[in-house]
């Protein structure tokens, strides 16, 4: 809901979904694993199983927790320490980086020979469609009650968002109308629609060919970010070009691909998790002076990836990993609908509370943070886990995150 206070829902003062401008993401997850139990090395593909990666469900929940960090500066945006809080909270933006590579790795983990074009789209559509389209409906009565004279341009500028094609338009009145965290899923559906063929193309490369294009991927993730640098967010065509634009963030999602099989056929990396963690962690203090260009992806991604391999490889080697706690992967199983839901909840704390202190804006974030998590449960529970089994029918398999494939019962 936007409050009156902070600007008109889909206009250029605030950004993808109520956070004010510069810097802001977004980003969608998918459901995990219940058992908190790692694979083992033993425990190795065979007929129709791939090992269960639940560090991977784990990191979800705090990946979207980092997006949900970012969007509450709003809370603090009539405190006298916005500015001062500016630069701390919003790296947590570049979460949705996170959430494109571990894509990529998911889909190409659960990968199997023999994979259908047909039932792949089936699964994701199902995967995404329900809750997707209950997170985009449920801005509309919640903004008409706060701006109603703002819902017939509303209506319009949401129109390519109920067909996921929002993000295709270089202009944040409409990639960022209405719940603007859905861009990431505008994102996302292009990649599902292209990783059949993605997928066949990164099987022929060679081992070699694998390495050389993983560092041209690296270098289309960089280079256009530093060539254009724009320093505001939503203001210009340069920043959708390099933050929104669906081709420009599928590098990301490849990367994520050829991870996958490198581990799958063996490769590992000496480098464990904590060293990973901790190399996430550096990036985040560099993000905090860097101009807005560099934080939304150039900074964090190479780290991301690193603890998506090391956390996978922890997983199969049977090695200790905090993620696999079994709240943590319970958490990362709503973390989709975490994300969907969070910024509306937000925006109705503020609405709300109006907080003009600091303590107040606080106590307005963690309220939303429990509002976010209850709804993340209630969307999970009630949509998109029903719909997604009644969508697939038949015994076609539930696909779990990284963990790999459960049969449907």
């Amino acid at each position: 809901m936007a409050t009156p206070r902070s600007g008109a829902t889909s206009g250029t003062r605030q950004s993808g979904g109520g956070q004010p401008d510069r810097r802001a993401a977004a980003n969608p997850a998918r459901r995990g694993p219940s058992s908190a139990s790692g694979a083992s090395p033993s425990d190795q593909p065979r007929a129709g199983r791939v090992p269960r990666l639940d560090s991977l469900t784990g990191l979800r929940f705090v990946a979207a927790l980092l997006v949900f960090v970012s969007h509450t500066l709003a809370t603090f945006e009539f405190t006298p320490y916005y500015r001062q809080m500016e630069p701390y909270l919003e790296p947590g933006a570049a979460g949705v980086s996170f959430f494109f590579i571990l894509s990529g790795f998911v889909l190409t983990w659960t990968h199997r020979a023999g994979d259908r074009v047909g039932p792949f789209y089936r699964r994701r559509f199902a995967r995404i469609a329900p809750a997707y389209w209950v997170a985009v409906l449920a801005f509309i009565p919640l903004n008409a009650i706060a701006n109603p004279e703002e819902t017939g341009s509303l209506l319009r500028h949401m129109a390519p968002q109920f067909l996921g094609l929002h993000a295709w338009f270089p202009d944040s009145e409409y990639y960022w109308a209405g719940n603007g965290v859905t861009w990431s899923i505008s994102c996302e559906m292009f990649f599902y629609a292209l990783f059949p063929l993605l997928i066949v193309g990164a099987l022929r490369l060679s081992g070699r060919a694998r390495w050389w294009a993983a560092g041209v991927l690296a270098a289309l993730v960089i280079v256009p970010p530093v060539v254009l640098a724009p320093l505001t967010h939503g203001a210009t065509v340069a920043d959708w070009a390099i933050f929104i634009f669906p081709v420009q963030r599928l590098w990301e999602f490849c990367l994520g691909i050829l991870i996958a099989l490198w581990i799958k056929q063996g490769g590992r990396i000496r480098l464990g998790l904590p060293v990973a963690l901790a190399l996430v962690a550096v990036a985040y203090a560099i993000a905090i002076p860097a101009p807005a260009y560099l934080i939304w992806v150039a900074i964090p991604f190479i780290p991301f990836a690193l603890v998506i391999a090391t956390a996978a490889q922890a997983d199969l080697d049977g090695r200790p990993s905090v993620f696999r706690h079994p709240v943590l992967v319970k958490l990362g199983e709503w973390s989709f609908a975490f994300y969907l839901t969070h910024q509306l909840v937000i925006r109705v704390v503020d609405y709300l509370l109006e907080p003009s202190t600091v303590a107040g804006a606080i106590g307005a974030s963690l309220l939303a943070l429990v509002g976010s998590v209850a709804s993340a449960y209630v969307l999970y529970t009630v949509v998109e886990k029903p719909l997604e089994r009644r969508l697939r029918g038949g015994t076609l398999p539930v696909s779990h995150g990284g963990s790999g494939h459960v049969q449907k019962r």
